[in-house]
């Protein structure tokens, strides 16, 4: 099989296209599709902790079952997804963990599932399981265009909450415009603190949801209100400085770093959890974005394209699309 290798870490250069020994155990899909993760960034860059050369990469994708353990519920022919407990989706064969695999409803392709899946699950754990979300009341999403921000939008805007969501071009804030969300620039200058305080009637926002890390953190102590909850889940732009305790006390501010993983630690929770993405999917609750497709050999322009952070939406590795 094919799969995707760093031997050393850096840049996207280094992402090796390989040809390696079959895998073997658990229960072996034939891959069809692979997601790319901010997460994939850091662990090729080498900041992510455990994370060890040569390194397998890939968190996420889809595929059909090629064979299966006896009693593991599991058959050949099955259409799956995996996220949680994989490393390695960057690749033509995948070995994966019965109990972390998702059963794919037959209304929802392959491609979709894999756009769909770990995005969806990262925003249901936010919003279901971290944030202490208000009936009423306004938050606001970092990088509310990219991927995950995407989700959490539409699917607090569905709440009926007031969402800001910071986006770094004209064209990422008319899509925030078009599901119902208030756009807020944070680049050249703007003081978009400022502007969310006016907006709130000098309050701030009662939840944070913070992907971006260093260069919004600060900030996003600065706009949460008292008694508010920021929620740090990502590092886009580096990991934030250490947090002296008092800066909390000040306005008695909930900080939260979840990890998905934590939150999906058992079969039962990943199938409802899962079950709730594609529930949105087929409700139009959240409507899908692909914002591209590369071949496996073209990842390291994926990766680029990532990290330019100019993608909106999902992007995908195209491993075997004819499977379906």
């Amino acid at each position: 099989m094919q799969a995707i290798i760093v031997n050393q870490f850096g840049g996207p250069e280094q992402l090796l296209l390989q040809d390696m020994p079959p895998p073997t155990g658990d229960v072996i899909v034939n891959a069809a599709w692979a997601g790319i993760n901010f997460v994939d960034v850091y662990q090729r860059e080498g900041r992510y902790p455990g994370v060890k050369q040569p390194w397998p990469m890939g968190i996420e994708g889809t595929g059909i079952v090629a064979s299966a353990p006896a009693g593991s519920g599991w058959y050949a022919g099955d259409r799956v997804a995996y996220t949680t407990g994989v490393q390695g989706t960057y690749a033509s064969q995948v070995a994966v963990p019965a109990a972390h695999l998702i059963r794919i409803p037959d209304a929802v392709s392959l491609r979709d599932a894999c756009a769909a899946i770990e995005h969806g699950l990262t925003a249901i754990m936010l919003t279901d399981d971290v944030a202490r979300l208000p009936a009423s009341g306004s938050v606001l999403v970092h990088a509310a265009a990219g991927g995950v921000g995407g989700w959490l939008v539409q699917l607090l805007v569905a709440r009926g909450l007031t969402v800001f969501g910071t986006a770094s071009s004209a064209s990422k804030a008319d899509w925030l415009r078009s599901v119902g969300a208030q756009p807020v620039a944070y680049e050249d200058g703007i003081d978009w603190v400022a502007h969310i305080r006016d907006k709130t009637q000098g309050r701030g926002v009662n939840v944070v949801f913070d992907s971006v890390g260093k260069s919004t953190f600060t900030q996003s102590l600065d706009v949460v209100a008292p008694c508010g909850h920021v929620i740090l889940f990502g590092a886009a732009s580096g990991q934030p400085d250490p947090v002296d305790v008092l800066q909390l006390m000040r306005k008695s501010i909930t900080l939260t770093r979840p990890v998905l993983p934590h939150y999906l630690n058992t079969s039962t929770i990943l199938q409802e959890h899962a079950g709730k993405v594609f529930d949105y999917l087929s409700t139009g609750t959240v409507k899908l974005r692909i914002h591209a497709e590369y071949a496996l050999a073209d990842v390291a322009q994926a990766h680029a394209a990532l990290a330019e952070r100019g993608t909106q939406g999902k992007l995908l590795l195209s491993i075997n699309s004819q499977l379906v």
